[in-house]
């Protein structure tokens, strides 16, 4: 470390001791020498025994700093966020089930609705979920049959009236595109791009429901390999 001649001197008083002070600007990092390129540094830092970061940054655990927000983009990044406390319990698990909804982008445990749930209570969870759509099974959980799936697009041109009218009346029901759980992400995306279709069902091997991928939660994989 090197630094600059140039420096700062403080002013004395009520028998304070003297001394230098330096800015960021005062202060340069001279290059070493290194037999490897930029792309090969490995930033990976050990966080616990079990816990491998793959860049060295954690956020603060501040209501001004660390929600879902930030703690997504640092995981994507290869990084962690530590999510505050100022938060009711359920709230502090819903802001992590945020973070962690898709691995590998799969989301395991998608929010399912019923065909008899109500359009207005679809869009209140979209908001609430941050997704664009859900899966519909016969009973509204992860073990019945798929019989549609609801995305935002199916509720475009719906007026303000049609918040009583039950997801089964406007979701697609017809020529679903499901694919069996286990599918790798280039096959997957290979098939919604066929198709045109921005989610994918992933059914087990008895029909239930699996799992769902997302072009976009694809598109974030392949752009932060580091995740």
């Amino acid at each position: 470390m090197r630094v600059a001649p140039h420096h700062h001197q403080m002013e004395q008083s009520d028998n304070k001791v003297l001394k230098d002070g330096i800015t960021f600007d005062d202060v340069l990092i001279a290059p070493a020498y290194s037999d490897f390129t930029p792309e090969n540094a490995d930033t990976g830092t050990q966080l616990t025994r079990s816990i491998t970061l793959n860049i060295p940054l954690i956020s603060a655990p501040m209501d001004t700093v660390t929600e879902s927000g930030l703690a997504r983009a640092l995981a994507q990044e290869g990084g962690i966020g530590v999510v505050h406390k100022n938060l009711p319990a359920e709230r502090q698990a819903h802001e992590v089930a945020r973070v962690k909804r898709s691995e590998n982008g799969v989301i395991a445990d998608p929010v399912i609705l019923g065909p008899d749930a109500s359009v207005a209570e679809a869009s209140g969870l979209m908001a609430e979920q941050g997704v664009s759509g859900f899966p519909v099974t016969e009973d509204g959980t992860s073990q019945g049959k798929l019989v549609g799936i609801l995305t935002r697009r199916d509720m475009t041109f719906l007026s303000g009236e049609d918040g009583a009218a039950r997801v089964g009346e406007v979701m697609t029901h017809e020529n679903l595109v499901t694919a069996p759980s286990g599918i790798s992400p280039i096959d997957a995306e290979s098939i919604m791009t066929r198709a045109r279709v921005e989610k994918l069902p992933l059914l087990s091997e008895g029909g239930a429901l699996a799992g769902l991928m997302t072009m976009r939660d694809l598109e974030n994989v392949r752009n932060h390999p580091h995740a």
